[in-house]
């Protein structure tokens, strides 16, 4: 079988990721092609993984006739054109997350997919993971019973990032809710299985970012530039009520004063609940809490990461073999997280609750 080849579009820190995840697939993919507008990264990216083809100008690698997908590795505000172009250059594209800045460029890059015929995917990492396997396949069996309530969240004591594209939302399109929040608010919908919102309630506050104690809670080995945009949120809250009943709260954070960073998600049903913690020490948390008989009883849950675990990357060589849409990162649920986004920052800047539906979401 015809080895694929693969370009990458844009050598920043996430770019890592996919090489090492496409260098993997050695036997089925063909690494030729990268581009960055900084040289330095370019050339170190290209001798470690042995990369014949560099330049400045992605615009080269589309026009590449041999070229078969690319990795968008970009900063938001370039993912929705350069996606585009991509797949009107007939090539693939895995594009990193948040998908877009807005729904509107989402809802442009999958109608290019359709119109041009070409896949798009877009790297919900999380989704692909052991404990989201389980959890899915968990809820899907009826475990749970029926999920009437969730929260999901993702805080950080110290994690701001030093000033650039990050923290200037007409680059970024906000803050920790766009750079973090999409990972666990889209699990936990993706496990009630993406309910439209009815009504939408949120705060974003920034109160470490841009100020004096910036410094403090910037990643450890950055210095903020207090010269620098910070007109983003470092932490978002609120509250969403679901279609059929389901309500779900959030709370995420780039810095706050917490005990630890920590990730999770809560699924409260009426045969069992379910909780995923990782604070970061290396022994992530997988729990269910149910009752045995007249007695609670809970259980710890150790999904098979060679079972369980989907490897993203396979995945979207799969989707390019078979000519098919992902299955996992599903593009109408890219778009419906997207116009989420978009829903909780209209509520926090007007600092009222949006209702949904009827072209108001």
């Amino acid at each position: 079988m015809k080895k694929l080849k693969y370009g990458l579009i844009g050598v920043g820190n996430i770019s890592g990721k996919h090489l090492g995840g496409y260098a993997a697939l050695r036997d089925d993919v063909e690494i030729v092609a990268a581009c960055d507008l900084v040289p330095e990264k370019m050339e170190a990216a290209a001798r470690s993984y042995g990369i014949p083809r560099v330049s400045r100008e992605y615009r080269d690698l589309l026009a590449m006739p041999d070229l078969d997908f690319v990795s968008v590795c970009l900063p938001n505000h370039l993912h929705a054109p350069v996606t585009r172009e991509a797949l009107e250059a007939g090539k693939h594209v895995h594009c990193e997350k948040p998908m877009a800045m807005n729904a509107n460029e989402a809802e442009s890059m999958v109608a290019a997919m359709r119109r041009t015929g070409r896949i798009l995917m877009v790297g919900l990492n999380n989704r692909f993971t052991a404990h989201a396997a389980w959890t899915r396949r968990f809820v899907e069996q009826g475990g749970l019973g029926d999920i009437y309530f969730a929260k999901c969240g993702w805080l950080r004591r110290n994690g701001l990032p030093p000033t650039g594209w990050f923290t200037d939302r007409s680059r970024s399109g906000g803050g920790a809710l766009i750079d973090l929040g999409v990972h666990f608010l889209d699990l936990a919908l993706y496990f009630l299985g993406y309910p439209e919102p009815k009504a939408v309630t949120a705060r974003t506050f920034r109160a470490f970012g841009g100020g004096p104690q910036a410094d403090r809670h910037t990643f450890p080995g950055f210095v903020a530039d207090p010269a620098g945009v910070f007109d983003v949120e470092d932490l978002a809250t609120g509250f969403l009520d679901l279609a059929g009943g389901t309500a779900l709260s959030f709370e995420i954070s780039w810095a706050s004063h917490i005990e630890r960073e920590r990730v999770f998600y809560e699924l409260y049903g009426t045969r069992a609940g379910l909780r995923y913690e990782d604070d970061m020490t290396g022994k992530p948390t997988l729990r269910v809490f149910s009752t045995l008989g007249d007695r609670m009883a809970d259980t710890t849950v150790m999904p098979d990461p060679f079972r369980d675990r989907r490897d993203e990357f396979r995945h979207f060589v799969d989707c390019i073999r078979a000519g098919r849409e992902s299955d996992i990162s599903i593009p109408d649920q890219n778009i419906a997280m997207m116009r989420l986004v978009d829903t909780i920052y209209r509520s926090a800047d007007t600092r009222r609750q949006v209702l949904c539906g009827s072209g108001d979401a």
